[in-house]
């Protein structure tokens, strides 16, 4: 289970038996086991090493299912009181009680998911000396008001961290310019569960297969719209939406106003294993990832790599980290961000062609299989956290 308290030290099958790993990694999440972040479980469950699992904020509240305890007594109170008059500052009382459970559990490395949250850390680290590794995922490297916010924090973290993941090479420049050395950044890009690779989907079918959050930087809306000009020359076609987020309420009466709810299906939060199912009987996959208002990218958006395991051809945007794994007329098609219609162009021409499809699907698993599979994953953090480790 994801919310044990101290994972036991293990031998992960996709390593090779070989390599030995003895750390002890305090793995850092500000939410618990959120469906979106499957990328955050694969490394609780496949990293070596003895895995501490906090999370619940970005200063954790939690170690596996135990809250630590915070102490926020009226001595601390006074003590920080006068070190603001005097312009010093004090750590706070979730500080402390992270700090205290560190001191216990004595990790070799701590290992944060997303920017704010290594950077939030990163003072704690500081202070118990203990060297701090972080995972870039998409909006801790984009979105305007984090870069502002956290401008000085992330200055403070490039220079103390000594290993700095991100899952896109756009994300990788992107870093270089805020002022992280570029000897530091590795790109390692999100994975796929393995299961996906042993997916056969038939591709007989004209059901389209999308999934994500409705949010801004994904435009659900762009791929209803795209679907409704497929329909003008395939009426006979259907679309699968799983997710739910912020903009589900408007892609529904976007539905309901279009007269679509006949052949697109909204069919929301599911476990991996119902959406599964259901990509065996689907023409491609489609998703219009965009560079939202506020400034939000993606990474490298996992659904897409799930997509091209499963043997399902994609249809894109030229966005952030699907450069890197979509290559556009080999294993599926991409257009410029906010163009529905030449979205719904290259939907038809799958839609149209079951063999091209088949060909675009097969190029795209094997992409997947030869460049970024789990286990090229989470080999590449694994020897990152053990050369700091042993380099300490």
């Amino acid at each position: 289970m994801i919310c044990s308290k101290v994972k036991k030290m293990r031998r992960n099958p996709l390593i090779s038996p070989t390599v030995k790993f003895t750390m002890k990694i305090a793995l850092i999440s500000a939410r618990d086991n959120a469906p979106s972040e499957t990328f955050i479980r694969a490394h609780v469950e496949l990293l070596q090493g003895e895995i501490l699992y906090y999370h619940t904020g970005r200063i954790p509240r939690y170690l596996g299912k135990q809250k630590l305890p915070e102490r926020n007594s009226l001595t601390h109170q006074i003590t920080g009181a006068i070190k603001r008059v005097f312009g010093m500052t004090q750590p706070s009382a979730r500080e402390k009680a992270f700090e205290q459970s560190l001191r216990k559990t004595k990790p070799d490395i701590l290992f944060a998911e997303f920017g704010v949250v290594g950077a939030d850390c990163m003072p704690t680290a500081r202070r118990l000396n203990i060297p701090l590794a972080v995972h870039f995922f998409g909006f801790d490297a984009s979105e305007y008001k984090v870069l502002e916010d956290f401008k000085d924090a992330y200055e403070q973290m490039f220079a103390y961290a000594s290993v700095i993941f991100v899952v896109a090479n756009s994300m990788k420049s992107k870093l270089i310019e805020l002022g992280a050395p570029a000897e530091k950044i590795i790109v390692t890009h999100c994975a796929a569960h393995e299961s996906f690779a042993q997916l056969q989907p038939n591709l007989t079918s004209k059901k389209i297969y999308a999934i994500g959050r409705m949010i801004d930087k994904k435009a659900p809306h762009l791929v209803i719209l795209a679907f409704k000009k497929c329909l003008e020359k395939h009426p006979d076609a259907t679309l699968l939406f799983y997710g739910n987020g912020p903009m589900f309420r408007i892609v529904q009466d976007l539905v309901n106003n279009l007269d679509l709810n006949q052949c697109v299906k909204l069919l929301g939060v599911v476990e991996r294993e119902v959406y599964q199912k259901e990509m065996l009987d689907v023409r491609f996959f489609v998703q219009h990832s965009r560079t939202a208002e506020n400034g939000d990218m993606e990474g490298t958006p996992v659904a897409i790599i799930e997509a091209q395991s499963a043997g399902l051809p994609v249809v894109s945007t030229r966005h952030s980290g699907i450069l890197d794994i979509v290559v556009h007329n080999e294993t599926g098609y991409l257009v410029e961000e906010g163009d529905a219609v030449a979205m719904a162009e290259h939907m038809c021409a799958l839609l149209d062609d079951m063999a091209l499809a088949k060909r675009m699907g097969e190029a795209g698993k094997k992409r997947i299989r030869e460049h970024f599979t789990m286990q090229h994953h989470i080999q590449t953090i694994d020897k990152a956290l053990a050369a700091v480790v042993a380099n300490r």
